[in-house]
């Protein structure tokens, strides 16, 4: 602060002496004065926030603005006095970005087994823009894989207290599960046939008091398959709509900030949908048909609690407990979970790969995190989960995973390293064990995610 204060006071000075030199003697005098009263209390009055004030006077222009920053900047008096490298001011930076701040992030994500199982990789590119045209329409543009999905969010229509959404979904070749990377997991996809669907979402929400929110959410889908390789006497899934009525209750005191998510707070989502298809019916290998008429119309449902305490900005436990389930489920619809990237918003189970878990009706997921600084560059995440399956789906070709219950136990480790430029890299190593009924070898996974936002 000292140093700040003689600075500028030299620099007043200096433009005393400029501004003098032009006058008079008597008039120097009287104009040095009044100068440097004007000077003075502006001085004094100058805000911290503003450190490079633009100081005229009256009738003369004293100094340039780019002659005062260059000046500045070739001291560098704030750093020093202030104690903070350029390390520290990418890192504040970093972490006080918000989504409003950054409106286009790319992200290149690759899961990897450390057995035969097959990997996993994606870039993963988003845009959005708010208040376009100045009003309260905000735009946004998400690619994953062979998905993209164009979201329109009208805020404060038609009420103050409403929002209104609207979706366009494109999902091709493997749309009957996360449809996640390029490469991998070609044992878990369909190989018989492509699936491929177009969405259209419109959601109503309204925001109600006590930080409590209801939606509701009408999904028009069309599904459309391609024949691959499958035998003469094949029955393909029939094209079919797929009209999805949706209603979520809320309640949201959750907050996420900076890019490690640091989470406070609580929140609280459900949602349960009864879907209605145009057609369906019994498809598969004779005499082992997948399931027909039955699936025609369907129930998902889902709840999820999240909740988060951090500690001096730094020390940060975030649990995540969800259940999900259905009735009359099929391959496009039934419930999935299991994968290794854990910082996209996935049902995570460390050590196992996207969507490992596919034959299922219902299950519970419990997700434990705690993540904290070693250092300004360095965070370390520490993860541990359960997942219970209470049901499996009925299948017409018994798999190995016949038991009608599981218990999965997973625990991972991971760091978040900011490279010079302020680029984040997160390294993941998860480890997961199939417990109950049957106990089977260990699987681990390692994960590596880099990105960018601007």
């Amino acid at each position: 602060m000292y140093r700040r204060m003689i600075d500028r006071f030299t620099y007043l000075k200096v433009m005393n002496i400029r501004i003098g030199s032009r006058s008079s003697k008597v008039k120097r005098k009287g104009k040095s004065i009044s100068i440097i009263i004007k000077a003075l209390f502006i001085f004094t009055t100058a805000q911290i926030h503003a450190p490079f004030p633009v100081i005229s006077i009256e009738g003369e222009s004293i100094i340039e603005r780019e002659e005062w920053d260059n000046d500045i900047a070739e001291k560098e008096i704030f750093p020093r006095e202030m104690g903070i490298s350029q390390d520290e001011v990418e890192i504040n930076q970093l972490k006080e970005k918000s989504p409003k701040d950054i409106n286009t992030i790319i992200l290149l994500i690759g899961e990897m087994p450390t057995d035969d199982r097959n990997s996993n990789f994606a870039p993963v590119f988003k845009t959005e823009q708010e208040d376009i045209f100045n009003t309260n329409i905000d735009l946004s543009l998400l690619w994953v894989g062979y998905k993209l999905t164009a979201r329109c969010i009208q805020r404060k229509f038609p009420w103050r207290n409403t929002t209104l959404s609207e979706t366009v979904i494109g999902s091709f070749l493997y749309a009957s599960g996360t449809n996640f990377g390029f490469a991998g997991g070609i044992l878990q996809k369909e190989k018989r046939f492509y699936t491929n669907y177009i969405s259209e979402i419109i959601s109503l929400k309204c925001s109600l008091p006590w930080s409590t929110s209801f939606a509701f959410s009408l999904d028009s889908r069309q599904y459309f398959f391609i024949k691959r390789d499958t035998g003469s006497d094949f029955i393909m899934p029939k094209n079919h709509i797929n009209i999805f009525p949706r209603i979520d209750f809320g309640f949201d005191r959750l907050t996420e900030k900076g890019v490690d998510q640091l989470t406070e707070g609580i929140k609280l989502t459900s949602w349960i949908g009864y879907g209605i298809r145009s057609r369906w019916g019994r498809w598969g290998e004779p005499p082992d048909y997948e399931i027909g008429g039955e699936a025609k119309t369907f129930i998902i449902y889902s709840s999820i609690l999240t909740s988060g305490l951090l500690l001096n900005n730094n020390h940060n436990v975030v649990l995540r407990l969800r259940y999900k389930g259905g009735v009359d489920n099929d391959f496009l619809t039934r419930p999935r979970f299991g994968s290794t990237i854990d910082n996209v918003k996935l049902d995570v189970v460390h050590g196992f790969t996207l969507d490992e878990f596919r034959f299922v009706e219902e299950f519970g997921l419990m997700n434990l995190k705690y993540s904290f600084n070693l250092h300004k560059r360095l965070r370390v995440n520490l993860f541990f989960d359960y997942a219970h399956i209470f049901s499996r789906a009925e299948l017409s070709q018994p798999c190995e995973d016949e038991d009608q219950t599981e218990d999965v136990l997973a625990f991972g480790y991971g760091l978040r390293i900011l490279s010079w430029g302020g680029l984040p890299i997160w390294l993941t190593h998860g480890i997961g064990k199939r417990l109950y009924p049957r106990k089977r070898p260990v699987e681990q996974a390692i994960m590596a995610m880099t990105a960018a936002g601007w």
